[in-house]
C-alpha cells in the first residue's frame, strides 16, 4: 500500500509524497482558476464545479474565493447546495454534503486527522 492509498484509509501518509503532490497541485490549479472567474460568468463556474468535484448535485452554487486541499476532488455535493465565500474542505479524504444544505460564510469543513505523539 502506497501514501496515496492511505489517505482514504485512515493511515499515515507523507503529504509530500510524489505520487500525492503531483495529483494535488493539478487540482489545486484548476481551483486557483475558479477562484479567477468573473461574477458573471456563472455558466463557467457551474461547468468547472462538476470537474473539479468527486460529485456535485444541480443547481449547487459556491461564491468564490473557495479553499480546498485538493480542490474539491474528495467532495460530494447533493441538489441544491449553497456555500458563501470562503468555504473551506480540508478534503484530504472525502466530504458528503447532503441536498438542500447552506453554509454561510467561512465555513470550514474539515477531515484531515494527525497521529497524536505518545
Amino acid at each position: 500500500m502506497n501514501h496515496k492509498d492511505n489517505l482514504h484509509n485512515g493511515k499515515l501518509y507523507f503529504p509530500n509524497d510524489e505520487s500525492i503532490m503531483e495529483v494535488q497541485l493539478q487540482y489545486l490549479d484548476k481551483l486557483y482558476e475558479f477562484n479567477q472567474t468573473r461574477p458573471s460568468q456563472l455558466e463557467l463556474r457551474a461547468t468547472m464545479l462538476k470537474e473539479m468535484f468527486a460529485e456535485i448535485g444541480k443547481d449547487c452554487y459556491i461564491e468564490p474565493p473557495f479553499h480546498s486541499n485538493w480542490g474539491g476532488h474528495h467532495v460530494h455535493f447533493g441538489d441544491s447546495v449553497y456555500a458563501n465565500f470562503n468555504l473551506t474542505c480540508v478534503d484530504d479524504t472525502h466530504i458528503w454534503v447532503g441536498s438542500n444544505t447552506m453554509f454561510g460564510p467561512n465555513v470550514v469543513l474539515a477531515t484531515a486527522g494527525h497521529p497524536l505523539m505518545g
